[in-house]
């Protein structure tokens, strides 16, 4: 007898592969719209209550900077209670279950990382309104009274503000944390708002935090203290904003300010270059030629603040033989913001009344014909300012009003201070106070800074305008043309010599002569340059990790000159070929008619901007921006490649080795 067949047991016929694994393929579907389902709930119903949220976090703010405290208070805690239930959704089973999801749990992770933030940032907004709404007349107890700054409410609000700084700081590292990839267009998009918001709020936090902790030594808590105050006057460009013409000490006792006798700067000695101790190595290569720190005149032509600041003090120090503990600068346009509250004042022996809607054309022009000489218009004048500045300081009342004021002169670069405490001088730099010629948090920087070289007042009708565009690379690096044109509007007659000159050899009535200098990214690698369109010879350099190339030419009353350089630079913005962030700080110059600033900015080839920190127009891959700038315009732009493209950048050719 043959073998028996070989055959299943008990006459059984063996399991159909193909419907046991049609039968997983369904199981798993079904797992997985079940999956997609609860991401889509658990989204739908987090994003109402994020959305919520936000919005009470913007009446919030609105509220705290109009000194509504009780408004501001009860949107806080509105705005927690809706973002913690966006956490609860979000956390819950439903989301749990979302989490588990490829790829799409990313953006159940984001949403609850947002909730989670928001309810950190409700509760920074909440500690500082509490601590302000325990002082008697809420923001306006931080003004001073009775002709003294109150240091002992400071000390308190340091505190209160320190615990919101943490609440900050806890927000952003959360966000920080969630997953950056693999999210739908509308969750990236919030979780990029968010991060920009989050940073702006602990890096204000953090300033607030240090001025107030260090304020009360500031204003002579322990001791008198005592600051130069110099008015600058940007008819006579300078690096910082305009020539230091006048000057006075200003004394802190126990938080009261008084002011010494007011001169100007050219009574005071100057020196060699080299005699006076150089603030840095920089600021020595760069300025020693034009007078350097031994120079009143001069000694400000850098356009970073503190560096000036130190030059004043060691000159001052070497001159008078007395350290003082730090540098204050304004210039009429602070004087402005302190006359809307204020309310005007009259120049002394003249019967000339000057107010907010005069000062900038009084102090800067029509002053000029009304005195027999610069010194005594600078006496008089700085008389006048300190006059304006001791009753905005004396006054009662009007706190909150005072408060926007100084923001306003401080947001405007018109009102700078350097201060020798290092932890003070950070919160002013953190502040927008300091006058530092640095980018915000890295990425790409620009600058357009004029010293005028002609010794007159000219620039009272410099008419300015900037053009930068920007096409970036592959692996941070750019291509970029910065064109600046300025045109003289100056008269050729009708003014004084003092102001329309010629006061330099060479020149005629109003003649500008600016000494240009165009600030670029480290490295910057010039690849032309050319001057009303003709190819020209500009000199390099470079200040505090920032390159410069410089220009200097006349340009006659009446006429424009333009200036234009292209550039190939590195390590300006951060990603790869399937995306990334390029941020861009501008740093601007203090200038009587607002300088006129346009940004192109076109992203790598094959990619496309999909979100921008501020509203740009958006072409594909180019947004631009056009606006009047401000001591630190910073624009932030993220770009993606199509979502095809990602998945093979970043998953199947990676999986192929």
């Amino acid at each position: 007898m043959g073998a028996a067949p070989q055959g299943p047991v008990g006459g059984l016929k063996p399991p159909d592969r193909s419907r046991r694994l049609r039968r997983i393929v369904v199981v798993l579907g079904a797992a997985l719209l079940l999956g997609v389902a609860a991401v889509g709930l658990t989204l739908l119903r987090a994003r109402t209550d994020l959305a919520a949220g936000r919005d009470a976090l913007l009446d919030g703010r609105r509220a705290l900077v109009a000194g509504n405290l009780d408004e501001a208070t009860e949107a806080f805690a509105r705005a927690e209670i809706r973002f913690q239930q966006a956490a609860d959704h979000a956390d819950g089973g439903l989301g749990r279950l979302a989490g588990w999801v490829p790829m799409l749990g990313n953006d159940v992770e984001v949403a609850a990382a947002l909730a989670h933030a928001g309810v950190h940032l409700a509760g920074a907004g909440s500690d500082v309104g509490r601590a302000l709404a325990a002082m008697p007349d809420g923001v306006g107890s931080l003004a001073p009274s009775g002709g003294r700054l109150p240091l002992e409410r400071y000390a308190a609000l340091g505190d209160a503000v320190g615990s919101a700084r943490a609440e900050a700081d806890a927000a952003v590292a959360t966000i920080e944390d969630s997953p950056s990839s693999f999210l739908v267009g509308p969750v990236l998009e919030a979780r990029w708002e968010a991060e920009d918001q989050a940073r702006q709020l602990a890096r204000s936090l953090t300033a607030g935090e240090l001025l107030a902790r260090g304020l009360p030594g500031f204003a002579g808590a322990d001791g008198a203290r005592r600051y130069l105050v110099v008015a600058e006057s940007p008819a006579e460009l300078r690096g910082t904003g305009g020539l230091w013409g006048a000057y006075t000490i200003l004394t802190f006792r126990r938080g009261r300010p008084t002011f010494g006798h007011v001169a100007p700067t050219g009574t005071l000695r100057s020196f060699a270059p080299e005699a006076v101790p150089a603030p840095n190595p920089d600021y020595a290569r760069n300025y020693d030629q034009f007078g350097g720190a031994g120079s009143w005149q001069n000694l400000n032509m850098t356009p970073d603040f503190p560096s000036a600041a130190q030059a004043a003090l060691a000159n001052y120090r070497k001159g008078e033989h007395r350290a003082l503990a730090g540098v204050i600068a304004a210039d009429p346009f602070a004087l402005r913001s302190m006359l809307g509250v204020t309310g005007p004042v009259t120049i002394p022996g003249l019967e000339v009344r000057i107010d907010e809607d005069n000062v900038i054309a009084f102090t800067e022009n029509e002053a000029y014909g009304l005195f027999d000489g610069p010194t005594e218009r600078k006496e008089v004048l700085g008389a006048a300012a300190t006059d304006v500045l001791g009753r905005f300081l004396s006054m009662e009342g009007k706190g909150l009003a005072r408060a926007h004021a100084l923001a306003e002169a401080i947001g405007g670069g018109h009102l700078k201070l350097f201060s020798v405490d290092p932890d003070f001088e950070h919160g002013l730099d953190l502040a927008g106070a300091a006058g530092a010629f640095s980018p915000v948090d890295g990425g790409d920087v620009v600058a357009v800074t004029v010293n005028n070289g002609s010794a007159n007042k000219v620039d009272y009708w410099a008419v300015r305008h900037v053009a930068y565009a920007v096409t970036l690379g592959g692996d941070g690096e750019a291509i970029a043309t910065l064109d600046t044109t300025i045109r003289n509007d100056a008269p050729r007659t009708g003014q004084p010599r003092y102001v329309l000159g010629p006061n330099a050899p060479g020149l005629h009535a109003g003649d500008q002569l600016p000494l240009l200098t165009v600030s670029c990214h480290e490295p910057c690698t010039l690849a032309s340059a050319t001057r009303d369109g003709e190819p020209v010879a500009v000199t390099p350099g470079s200040e505090l990790g920032i390159d410069w190339y410089r220009d200097y030419r006349t340009i006659p009353a009446g006429d424009t000159g333009a200036l234009s350089l292209t550039w190939h630079t590195e390590h300006v913005w951060e990603g790869n070929s399937s995306g990334g962030d390029y941020r861009l700080t501008f740093l601007g110059q203090t200038t009587i008619e607002p300088t006129d600033l346009s940004v192109s900015i076109t992203a790598p080839a094959g990619t496309r901007i999909v979100w921008t920190s501020v509203p740009m127009a958006l072409d594909g891959g180019t947004a631009t921006w056009e606006g009047t700038t401000s001591p630190r315009t910073v624009l932030e732009v993220r770009f993606r490649a199509p979502l095809p493209l990602r998945w093979w950048r970043n998953v199947v050719r990676p999986l192929g080795g």
